[in-house]
């Protein structure tokens, strides 16, 4: 089930195809033989798929960016993988050429926050690597496996992803931006984004056949409302068919969206149905909504962002972990009236600590942590935030379940 906008973007793509059969692989001289093998990191990739081969030119160049960006420019290349660091000169060159998109790693090989900017409007695709986690540099678009070691070296699976996004952009004659959303909203972190692993890594089939689904439920309206303690959300659809539900995500100030909650859709209906949901757990400032609408065969569709203020400062709360059940990693969210020193750890059933996740200081607002389970069994389990706030004389603390399921 998708909304009613299928056939302007198929009209969309056809005018506006960027065809990428032209690659360029920027390096630094003397590291030819690692270019090559990001080359074909590139190269096994988009043969993987189906076994068809990329019949255009992939042409290795070892010159810094600004050098590659210029020969790219003038022999009319629609991509540059870059095989090193050096992210901020990137996103220098590549907002200056939005018509050459870039894709290179987000800068080490070990898991730091290695990019500090916005991933939703930054011009570069910003990458990492792993097997079922991003383990190098965080604050990325997606992540994947090196392909050519097993070491997980970043611009190895730089390579890997630059195919992908190729792969989707020639298959759906599409251009590369375009591409590289509709990859986020497929990927493996199912369209929300969380530090650590961006959207996770990109499932080219979901990307491609989710695209041109029939698009039975029309959303006629979605409005916020704010109100004294909390915001109101309604929307109205005129149709549906095998419509899920609704899954409702909030951003706040230039924070990427976080799914708040979920309501069940009608499944079948050719009449309006209307429907709400209310935000009581919100901040004072700009707040953005959107719902991510479910078929229950897992496609999916955005609706569009409204934005509503807030003069309200909520109080200190704990949200319920998402998704629950999990395997092996959820996402567990929090709001704080005040500043404070706050605890988050999590516990099993039987009251034993098996993780700290948070001891510190923080600001007051909405927080995210995530939580993974990789080294721990099956079962119920137990998080609890405490938090100490310096103008308050009460310490806030709440105890939540979770299931992880393997």
């Amino acid at each position: 089930m998708r909304f009613l906008i299928v056939i302007s973007l198929i009209l969309n793509f056809a005018i506006n195809a960027q065809i990428v059969n032209k690659v360029l692989v920027s390096g630094i001289a003397g590291y030819e033989s690692h270019d090559n093998d990001v080359k074909n990191a590139f190269l096994l990739g988009y043969a993987s798929y189906n076994g068809t081969e990329f019949e255009g030119e992939i042409f290795i160049y070892s010159q810094n960016l600004a050098s590659s960006f210029e020969y790219a420019k003038v022999h009319n290349y629609q991509m540059i993988v870059r095989s090193t660091t050096g992210l901020s000169s990137g996103i220098y060159y590549a907002d200056k050429n939005p018509e050459i998109k870039l894709v290179m790693p987000a800068g080490s090989n070990s898991s730091v926050k290695a990019y500090n900017g916005d991933i939703e409007t930054c011009p570069v695709i910003v990458t990492g690597a792993g097997n079922d986690k991003n383990v190098t540099g965080y604050n990325i678009d997606f992540y994947s496996i090196d392909p050519i070691t097993e070491n997980s070296y970043s611009s190895f699976s730089n390579g890997y992803i630059a195919w992908q996004i190729a792969f989707i952009s020639n298959n759906l004659d599409c251009s590369i931006d375009e591409a590289r959303t509709k990859a986020r909203e497929n990927g493996t972190e199912y369209g929300v984004w969380n530090e650590q692993n961006g959207y996770g890594q990109i499932d080219v089939e979901a990307t491609i056949n989710n695209v041109f689904e029939p698009a039975p439920v029309e959303l006629t309206s979605f409005v916020a409302t704010s109100q004294q303690a909390s915001v109101v959300l309604n929307w109205t659809t005129a149709t549906e068919v095998n419509n899920y539900g609704f899954d409702i995500q909030r951003s706040v100030g230039q924070k990427s969206f976080l799914s708040i909650g979920f309501v069940e859709g009608h499944g079948n209906s050719n009449s309006p149905k209307e429907y709400s949901f209310i935000d009581t757990d919100i901040i004072s400032g700009g707040v953005k909504y959107r719902l991510k609408q479910m078929d229950n065969n897992g496609t999916f569709e955005y609706s569009d962002v409204v934005i509503v203020e807030s003069n309200i400062l909520s109080k200190t709360v704990l949200h319920q972990n998402y998704p629950n059940p999990f395997n092996p990693s959820t996402q567990i969210n929090f709001t704080l009236a005040e500043a404070g020193d706050v605890n988050v750890s999590v516990y099993n059933a039987l009251g034993e600590k098996v993780a700290e996740l948070v001891n510190r200081k923080m600001n007051a607002g909405t927080h995210n942590v995530e939580f993974t389970a990789s080294n721990l069994a099956s079962g119920l389990y137990f998080y609890r935030l405490v938090a100490d706030s310096y103008g308050e004389s009460s310490t806030y603390s709440k105890t939540m379940k979770m299931m992880l399921i393997k």
